[in-house]
């Protein structure tokens, strides 16, 4: 069915259909973390965006870094940086540690929280995975609400 001049919109958007052949005229609305530019139709048509999508990444050249959620680090010291999780995390919060120092990288876990890497879990109390390789990396990604998390790795990490 050809639209035509059948519908006369006043303002920028889009045109959706309800399936039984009627037409209305739509404006995309953002939400959090998202643009949108409405085109005119004549001149440009509507576009969306994520704004930010990545995690924030801080160099760390000391040995020690209290990590935020949805954070980047990369380790830079001679000896090994320990990477503290988060106390609070939400289901879906993540953390990443690449290294580059030749010291790697150590993620250690607070009381409570738990770290499981393939088959292996750090301990709930002093846990740590350790990189054995200076440019080993690691995903953590929160399962539990600021208790459990599972890790994704690049390279050999001790686990303990």
């Amino acid at each position: 069915m050809a639209i035509g001049n059948a519908l006369n919109l006043t303002t920028s958007g889009i045109v959706a259909a309800d399936g039984a052949g009627t037409y209305t005229g739509r404006t995309l609305t953002a939400g959090t973390g998202i643009s949108i530019s409405n085109g005119n139709g004549t001149g440009g048509n509507p576009t969306i965006s994520a704004a930010g999508g990545g995690l924030t990444w801080t160099t760390v050249s000391g040995t020690s870094q209290s990590a935020a959620v949805n954070n980047g680090y990369v380790t830079n010291n001679a000896g090994a940086v320990t990477v503290k999780l988060p106390a609070t995390a939400a289901v879906g919060d993540t953390v990443e540690v690449a290294g580059l120092g030749a010291g790697g990288w150590i993620v250690a876990v607070a009381t409570g929280q738990s770290i499981h890497l393939g088959s292996s879990t750090t301990t709930v109390t002093t846990g740590t995975l350790a990189s054995t390789n200076r440019y080993d990396s690691l995903i953590i990604r929160c399962l539990v609400a600021n208790t459990e998390w599972t890790a994704k790795s690049m390279g050999n990490i001790t686990v303990t």
